[in-house]
């Protein structure tokens, strides 16, 4: 007998427990108990020391190494599986990959594009683009040009067309040109918007609105739920008058989500007053919107190095234009609507010559100069200094100098085909940006970036005629090519091994589960579809009454395969951050905790009596202004902190350290 039940516990206590591998055990999360092929692989990815710990302890290690692989790629396939429940049932993921919401909204897109091409082609037959080079002095030329492909893009008439000329442009990149050039055109730009004011003045207000067709107000929304449509979002801005769209940008993953809009409202409109309505206003009854005020682009004319202009780099250039613009019309099925998309893709993945390819008559039209491109003469080679393959060779001299030389033709070719970039795809080729959704957004046409002012350090010959470096040109060509194929010309695709393993789905056998789903044995002959309730005689009735009363339901099971497989075969599909499991606390012996102790404690010791006046002499002797003798201890600074003896956590029992 005991004395009390305390006693009785204390006996039957295990007093080894803490060496016992069942303490340990215990020790362990819930996640790292049993088999990982158990486990239901929530949180963070095990690492490998982790994983470790579930495995026997007599296991190899090939086979330690072949379960954590299969660790690995089970854990990535239900994640996402995971992330595609979470996000199913979401706009914006429904456009990217439900295979029908997903073809609307490329139809959609494709007529957009037809319109831009239509429009380009429009320009091109009246010759607007003859007499314009991308270069930076034709930045107000430029900048019409645009802003006539947007007023095109509003409905606008030949009459409001026409009424851009006498329009003043009010752009930053026009001071590039020299202040007195600038102030000779604003000058006449004032002379021209006084008549246009007065034109304005005489026809009525309804003039003046078909010269602003180009030009919006709009307001930013820097944080909207990823859940949120953009149906709801146009419902609570068209409420204000002047309301034209709304843009909504690709949810961001390390955001959690969420998303960017812009809401885009006449010019004659007042904003701020928008705003600040749009700012007492709920999305859904429990979203701010946190609305602020778009600013307008102030430089849309963006000039880059000026080496663009010589031969040789813009040999260059034309052939990298030519190959993006073969490869963004394979993309969307443009001059190939006959083509499948499989086929397209089939095309793009195994490097066919597309642009020898190509149906698109531009291409066609600067074909013969990509061909003198290709094969230069070699006089020509020997007078501008030029190797084949100067781009990867080092055998030129570092410090050799070549004449500069423009070809107009050349550089005529490789504008049009910027300009086609630029207006039908949306492509700023020399800024190496792409402008996704840009029909929605403010600026349907804003920035360009052009070749700028040729280099001046590489000085001129005796007749006067500018230098420029061979190794500065392959420098410059090789960079250009690097950042082009990174940012638009990359090809990336999903193999069917890579999509078999991340747990690709069959239409078939998802139909074939989901009636066994809904087939369930009650007794001998009595069987229960739980999709209706109803019972039956016999597995084979409910086959039938699936198949043909809930016809729809199979539907919708084969189509959401379909739609996980489009979003597995995205190379740059959207998926959670990666969290990374935070790193075990530092465990030290109590030797080194006794040693830590006693010198931080002898410190403590001679800071504790100076107080802050103390640590403020310490901090100056450190910096060396004013201290005293030498100090056998220069590392750390006192600080009020760590002027205070601190708790010394010694074991009395350990053995001595000598």
């Amino acid at each position: 007998m005991y004395d009390s039940e305390e006693d009785g516990d204390r006996r039957n206590r295990d007093k080894f427990s803490r060496e016992r591998e069942s303490r340990r055990d215990d020790d362990r999360s819930e996640s790292d108990n049993g088999d990982a092929k158990n486990d239901d692989y929530s949180g963070p990815m095990l690492t490998f020391k982790k994983f470790l710990m579930t495995q026997d302890d007599d296991i190899s290690d090939s086979a330690a190494l072949a379960a954590y692989n299969e660790y690995k790629q089970e854990y990535k396939r239900r994640e996402l599986q995971r992330f595609f429940d979470a996000h199913k049932t979401e706009e914006w993921f429904r456009h990217k990959y439900h295979p029908d919401e997903s073809a609307t909204v490329r139809d959609a897109h494709m007529a957009e594009i037809k319109k831009r091409l239509e429009i380009f082609n429009e320009l091109k037959a009246k010759g607007c683009f003859d007499d314009v080079t991308l270069d930076l002095q034709h930045a107000r030329e430029i900048i019409r040009l645009m802003d006539t492909l947007v007023v095109k893009l509003e409905g606008g008439s030949e009459e409001d067309v026409e009424a851009l000329k006498n329009e003043k442009i009010e752009d930053d990149s026009l001071f590039d040109l020299g202040e007195k050039k600038s102030d000779e055109d604003n000058g006449a730009d004032k002379d021209e918007a006084r008549g246009s004011e007065s034109e304005a003045n005489e026809d009525g207000q309804q003039k003046r609105k078909k010269t602003l067709l180009h030009k919006t107000s709009s307001v930013f929304m820097r944080n909207v739920p990823a859940t949120v449509k953009i149906a709801d979002l146009e419902a609570i801005c068209s409420r204000s008058p002047g309301f034209l769209r709304v843009a909504l940008s690709e949810p961001h993953a390390d955001r959690n989500f969420s998303r960017r809009a812009w809401a885009t409202y006449k010019r004659d409109v007042n904003i701020k007053e928008i705003c600040w309505t749009l700012n007492q206003t709920k999305l859904n009854d429990s979203t701010d919107l946190s609305v602020i005020l778009n600013r307008d682009l102030t430089r849309r004319i963006r000039g880059i190095s000026g080496v663009t202009c010589h031969q040789q780099v813009a040999q260059n250039d034309i052939k990298q234009a030519a190959k993006l613009v073969a490869l963004m019309d394979k993309k969307i099925g443009l001059f190939c609507e006959d083509e499948p998309k499989e086929e397209r893709d089939k095309d793009i993945f195994t490097g066919v010559d597309l642009v020898a390819t190509s149906k698109n008559p531009l291409l066609k039209q600067v074909r013969p100069v990509l061909r003198e491109c290709d094969e230069p003469s070699a006089e020509e080679e020997e007078m501008l200094g030029i190797s084949r393959g100067a781009a990867t060779t080092t055998t030129t001299p570092a410090d050799e100098k070549v004449p500069f030389v423009r070809d107009e033709t050349l550089l005529h070719a490789l504008d049009l085909l910027i300009f086609y970039l630029r207006m039908v795809h949306s492509i700023d080729f020399y800024g190496h940006i792409e402008y996704p959704n840009e029909d929605a957004m403010p600026n349907r046409c804003g920035m360009l970036h052009v070749r700028g002012v040729l280099p001046t350090q590489f000085g001129t010959a005796e007749d006067g005629t500018k230098l420029v470096s061979t190794k500065f040109n392959a420098d410059f060509i090789s960079g250009f090519n690097q950042r082009l194929d990174t940012s638009l010309m990359q090809v990336s695709y999903v193999t069917p091994d890579e999509m078999e393993k991340m747990g690709k789905k069959d239409g078939d056998k998802e139909v074939e589960a989901f009636i066994q789903a809904n087939t369930v044995e009650l007794s001998q002959d009595k069987w229960l579809c739980p999709l209706s309730g109803k019972k039956f005689k016999g597995p084979d009735f409910i086959r039938k009454h699936l198949t043909s009363k809930h016809e729809e339901k199979l539907k919708e099971v084969r189509e959401e395969a379909i739609f996980y497989n489009n979003y597995l075969a995205d190379p740059a599909r959207p998926q959670n951050v990666e969290v990374k499991p935070a790193p075990a606390p530092a465990r030290d012996d109590d030797r080194r905790d006794d040693r830590y102790a006693r010198d931080r404690g002898d410190r403590g010791d001679r800071g504790s009596d100076r107080g802050y006046a103390g640590a403020d002499r310490g901090r100056r002797g450190y910096a060396g202004f004013g201290s005293g003798g030498p100090s056998r201890d220069r590392g750390p600074r006192f600080t009020p902190e760590s002027a205070r003896p601190l708790t010394s956590y010694r074991d009395l029992d350990a053995f001595p350290i000598d």
